[in-house]
């Protein structure tokens, strides 16, 4: 874990819902697993010194990708952010996503800002014997990733749209139950991540069909460190904080309400 300031080097809209940022980082690139993430300090001063959580989304060599979208004050102040403007990153942090599945397909469920660390593990995995699948969920079809950040990707992808202009209509979770009522479900391995409603569906559709799986939870991790208990979850074993024992959790670890 390293604590640096990063010289941004690219912060561009590339859809409707997505910025791509990019920074460069020799000790922030390196070992890094999808599923973990950098805390970020957008400004320094009264009102904005809580880090923000961000995904790492590629690595190429020591550069740093992160999709990422404006969802409040925080988000929309880096958003305005230029090339050649700093920042302040820790990472990385967190247990990431299971890499290595044996005799399992590898199926990957994401929504809003949930899609980039699973495109970054779906890239990382597609030589898997079995072929991994992607199910990405969105508003509508200006939010659909553009095919260029999906070339490296080798699996297929589904998607899902609320109001049908793209893919299947209605929520990525339609997608989910469709594919397990045709599969084994003994066969699957699910991997998610997103709002936490759809995980919440993901995964009492994965304990009606008995399939195994891990979400990354979305918490306010204003620390990464552990230190101010801002992001636990409840689990089997009690209260677990996300950015240290998470963000990637089993669905048997998480406690299920309703």
């Amino acid at each position: 874990m390293f604590d640096e300031t990063v010289t941004i080097l690219e912060n561009k809209k590339i859809n409707s819902e997505y910025f791509r940022l990019v920074i460069t980082s020799k000790r922030l690139s390196r070992d890094v697993s999808p599923g973990q993430f950098l805390n970020i300090q957008i400004e320094n001063h009264q009102g904005l010194l809580l880090r923000r959580p961000f995904s790492y989304y590629r690595i190429k060599g020591n550069r740093i990708e992160i999709l990422y979208a404006i969802l409040g004050r925080g988000t929309a102040l880096l958003a305005d952010k230029r090339p050649g403007h700093l920042l302040k990153a820790l990472g990385p942090l967190g247990r990431p996503f299971t890499q290595s599945l044996k005799g399992k397909r590898r199926v990957l469920v994401g929504g809003g800002v949930g899609v980039p660390p699973l495109v970054f593990l779906a890239e990382r995995v597609q030589k898997e014997s079995s072929t991994p699948l992607l199910l990405i969920g969105c508003k509508s079809k200006k939010e659909i990733l553009p095919k260029r950040e999906l070339a490296k990707v080798k699996t297929e992808v589904r998607y899902a749209t609320d109001d049908g202009s793209y893919g299947k209509k209605g929520f990525v979770t339609v997608l989910l139950h469709e594919l397990l009522k045709h599969e084994n479900p003994k066969s699957i391995f699910i991997q998610t991540c997103g709002p936490t409603a759809m995980m919440d569906e993901v995964m009492k559709i994965a304990k009606e069909f008995g399939v195994e799986g891990e979400a990354s939870v979305e918490e306010r991790m204003a620390c990464g460190v552990g230190a101010c208990l801002g992001c636990v979850v409840e689990t089997e074993e009690g209260f677990k904080t996300s950015c240290v024992e998470g963000p990637v959790f089993s669905f048997g670890e998480l406690v299920h309400h309703g």
